[in-house]
């Protein structure tokens, strides 16, 4: 799989993060934002941002899974530093 050229979809990766947080917390975030570009190969790991209930957020992502278009994240996510 390494080298075919495949990128994480930034949209799908928003929806990991929407997922996991409103699971975790109940809060369902409305404007995540993750970049484009980033190889969808297991072990790359890339920051995506949110607004959370006290502020903004940073979800750290790593990709655990690649089978076909589909990717797995594992997500955690924290308050982003100032």
């Amino acid at each position: 799989l390494t080298g075919c050229g495949k990128t994480v979809k930034p949209d799908g990766a928003a929806k990991s993060v929407v997922d996991v947080v409103s699971r975790q917390t109940g809060f369902t975030p409305n404007d995540v934002h993750c970049p484009a570009g980033v190889k969808a190969n297991v072990g790359v790991e890339f920051d995506c941002g949110f607004t959370g209930p006290e502020g903004p957020y940073v979800a750290h992502m790593r990709v655990t899974k690649v089978a076909g278009d589909d990717v797995e994240f594992d997500v955690k996510t924290q308050p982003r530093s100032p």
